[in-house]
């Protein structure tokens, strides 16, 4: 890999590190391009790793993705603020492990669009407004009436993000499945949902369908788009992957064990 970006969380400690590892790595003979790189740094946390996986979304077969940490969760970065030294001495060494984890592709539709969005860690269809009532099928089948304020999709890599937070699993890497997990569903004898992370092979396709999902949000990482006028919404594995380079090898234990 010899052509690199930085890109950082915004705060001064942080940029000052990208300076550094700029200047560094360019003696070590190799060039920043903005334009086609092939390693993107992130500086600061797990939310500058999807600002810069969102920034590179277009050329993300191209591009392999490392992590510094600077921020209050490093659980994507293998690096900290304090090992700046064998970052740099890493990159221009060794010949990286590479980690592909799988994104999410979600399709709306209304009667005259289709749009599409991607993300990382989880796809959430959320309503905080009123509850959101919607059908889920299961690979062209239907599987159950949801009525509460939503659900979250994540797969592997995203099962430790938003989804752990609401009760869904966290699943060990190698384990290539989907999952879906209900945000405060209601449940009484009119109403009632599984009630509990719903976890699925890697091909499936979730569709959620509604009459409306006026003031509901699609949540994608940290983005998020209205759906006021979306009555169709299909969540898959997309075809594209997205790559960490690895210059070191972490146990998964360990990186769990940061989280709490």
């Amino acid at each position: 890999m010899k052509r690199f970006i930085t890109i950082h969380r915004g705060d001064n400690a942080s940029e000052s590190i990208c300076q550094l590892v700029t200047r560094k790595l360019t003696e070590g003979g190799m060039v920043r391009d903005e334009h086609q790189p092939e390693l993107v740094i992130c500086v600061g946390g797990d939310g500058t790793l999807l600002k810069a996986f969102h920034e590179y979304i277009d050329k993300v077969e191209d591009v392999s993705f490392v992590g510094i940490h600077t921020g209050t969760l490093g659980f994507s970065t293998d690096y900290t603020q304090d090992q700046i030294d064998d970052f740099i001495a890493d990159v221009l060494t060794k010949q990286p492990i590479i980690d592909e984890k799988r994104i999410l592709e979600v399709t709306l539709k209304n009667t005259t669009k289709v749009s599409h969005y991607y993300a990382l860690n989880e796809v959430r269809v959320e309503n905080i407004v009123k509850t959101q009532t919607m059908d889920i099928h299961i690979d062209d089948s239907y599987f159950e009436t949801f009525r509460g304020n939503g659900v979250c999709i994540s797969g592997q890599y995203g099962s430790t993000a938003y989804n752990r937070s609401i009760g869904g699993a966290v699943i060990y890497p190698g384990l290539d499945l989907l999952q879906m997990t209900e945000i405060s569903g209601i449940h009484h004898r009119h109403a009632r949902s599984l009630g509990s992370p719903l976890v699925m092979n890697p091909h499936t396709t979730i569709r959620l369908t509604s009459d409306s999902f006026d003031h509901a949000l699609l949540c994608y990482d940290h983005l998020h788009v209205h759906l006021d006028s979306i009555h169709d919404i299909t969540i898959r594995n997309s075809d594209h992957i997205m790559r960490f380079a690895r210059f070191k090898e972490i146990p998964h234990i360990t990186r769990l064990n940061a989280l709490f």
